[in-house]
């Protein structure tokens, strides 16, 4: 912070509210980015509006941008998903025209390979911290949000925000009841793999009879990827449920046998659970 520049920590503990929303007309970007820390940490109603200019702003750069989502997930407003969700798809069209801009420079003391690298990280530090707020907020809609941007994620480091995302819609799920799992299980008939994946791991805190089937009929497909497939034996052996038995123990008998020992995995833990024989000839 420069040294006749606003004190962040002092203004936050006076909770000087307008003093902090003045500071972030600093031209100093790290006193921006400690006055939207310090707007997230007061906890106070007033900021969303604030945070939310701030996140959606063209002018901000992506650092300013992931502090306001950090304080937006704080203050766990959830008229603010839609903000986050949008936040997220321009981050991604921002990193697509900044990298090929980077490529495409005749500038020789521009260095593509360094450029590409520190435009990824900065919006991939974004967008997870995007997931992580929605996770925060944990409201049904923010784990629609999530999914939607498991399932548009393409960025450069498409893996590491999937991740994010991936544990922030675990983070979410924690505080829902049994009406998501009909969402979750439409999640199992998404286009995108990722999704489906997620889906049929997520679905083992919600057991029930339409569960049951949905994981069934996926791990069962012979047209599914091996990874949902694999992830709903997995689910189905965490539920234990012995309906799941006869579909279970038939693909045991797969000439995939990857997808043959991830059933008989499956069938040994639910039949452990319910003290039943071990089946033998397998």
């Amino acid at each position: 912070m420069p040294i006749l520049g606003p004190n962040i920590a002092q203004l936050q503990a006076k909770r000087d509210f307008a003093g902090l929303v003045h500071a972030l007309k600093s031209k100093d970007i790290r006193t921006r980015c400690d006055a939207l820390r310090a707007l997230g940490e007061l906890r106070d109603a007033r900021a969303v509006p604030v945070l939310r200019d701030w996140l959606l702003a063209d002018t901000a750069q992506a650092t300013e941008q992931t502090e306001a989502a950090i304080a937006l997930g704080k203050l766990g407003d959830t008229t603010m998903i839609d903000a986050l969700f949008e936040a997220s798809a321009i981050s991604q069209t921002r990193e697509r025209a900044e990298i090929a801009a980077a490529i495409a420079s005749p500038d020789r003391t521009y260095r593509p390979g360094f450029y590409v690298n520190r435009i990824a990280a900065d919006e991939y530090a974004l967008r997870a911290a995007i997931a992580h707020a929605l996770a925060q907020i944990g409201a049904a809609r923010a784990v629609e949000k999530l999914f939607q941007m498991l399932a548009t994620e393409t960025g450069a480091m498409a893996n590491p925000v999937k991740t994010a995302i991936k544990n922030a819609i675990a983070t979410a799920l924690k505080n829902q009841d049994a009406h998501i799992a009909p969402f979750l299980c439409e999640q199992l008939q998404h286009a995108s793999v990722d999704v489906r994946e997620c889906a049929a791991q997520c679905l083992s805190d919600f057991p029930d009879a339409r569960t049951i089937d949905a994981l069934l009929d996926a791990a069962c497909n012979p047209n599914e990827h091996f990874t949902v497939r694999e992830a709903a034996l997995v689910t189905l052996g965490r539920i234990g449920d012995v309906r799941a038995l006869p579909d279970l123990e038939a693909l045991m008998r797969s000439d995939n046998l990857g997808l043959a020992r991830d059933a008989k995995q499956c069938v040994s833990a639910i039949r452990q659970r319910w003290n039943l024989p071990t089946l033998t000839g397998f």
